[in-house]
């Protein structure tokens, strides 16, 4: 936590990482931007995360954050006719200008608006318009034979291994991971994704992929990609023991080049 930092510290516009806060764990090392002293409690800051929602938080639960150029950013809480099509829009930080900073979006047709301060908000480098725009998709991705060699391996340590490689480098492994966990868990994140990626069957089968920069029911506030990635490193151990039994098809979804083979199985039997 930010111990010492006081409300007059985050003037709005001022960015921030979200730290230490009990509450909601699950928004933590998330950024925000400062809307001012909160009017309803002076000992409070309104901050607005990335996706637009609105919070009201201590000092001590904010560290100050740097925009710069080159900073990847969301937009958020426009409200003008003109302006508010530009909310939840990605892009990148190029210049300060006057009282404002210029943003290259990623929209066509491309547009680089000067936003004040308070209107974005930083976000990770790997959501930004460069991953949307040459990430290929998952049937274009496919495992190597070694790692296929290591997932069917006995060793639960060597497909953990294996797993956490994979976490990072295909984004749908992560959601077919959650699928998996959250037929065994309701906790919040976790249950949420899982309704929304098997969409409410909590059978481990992945039927809604998400899309970049997607939001969630029930956890609008956060990376939803993000958030699965997390929580499937911290279960990597269980999640390799899954591989090995093919709980939920899990070794078959692998197998199968990100499928789901009960989904392969009824589309050739429908043909």
């Amino acid at each position: 936590m930010s111990e010492g930092l006081e409300v007059k510290d985050f003037a709005a516009g001022v960015h921030a990482q979200i730290k230490g806060l009990a509450s909601k764990p699950e928004l933590n090392d998330e950024y925000c931007v400062s809307r001012g002293v909160n009017p309803d409690n002076a000992e409070r800051l309104l901050v607005i995360t990335r996706s637009g929602a609105q919070l009201s938080l201590k000092p001590c639960n904010l560290a100050p954050a740097e925009l710069l150029p080159g900073s990847h950013v969301v937009v958020v809480g426009l409200t003008s006719a003109a302006g508010s099509k530009f909310n939840g829009k990605y892009g990148e930080i190029l210049s300060w200008h006057g009282d404002r900073w210029i943003v290259d979006l990623d929209t066509t047709p491309k547009s680089r608006p000067s936003l004040k301060p308070e209107n974005i908000v930083i976000v990770p480098e790997r959501i930004t318009k460069k991953r949307v725009s040459e990430e290929p998709p998952p049937e274009a991705k496919k495992l190597k034979t070694s790692d296929m060699r290591e997932l069917e391996s006995n060793d639960e340590v060597v497909i953990a291994k294996c797993l956490m490689r994979m976490l990072r480098e295909f984004d749908i492994v992560a959601q077919k991971c959650v699928c998996v966990l959250a037929t065994k868990t309701t906790m919040t994140v976790m249950f949420e994704l899982g309704q929304h990626l098997s969409d409410k069957q909590k059978d481990g089968l992945l039927r809604r992929p998400l899309q970049p920069g997607q939001q969630v029911k029930g956890i609008e506030e956060l990376d939803a990609q993000e958030q699965a990635v997390q929580i499937c490193e911290k279960k990597v151990r269980a999640l390799a023991n899954c591989v090995r039994i093919n709980y939920c098809d899990l070794h078959g979804f692998f197998k199968a080049g990100f499928k789901e083979p009960q989904f392969e199985k009824r589309r050739a039997e429908a043909a």
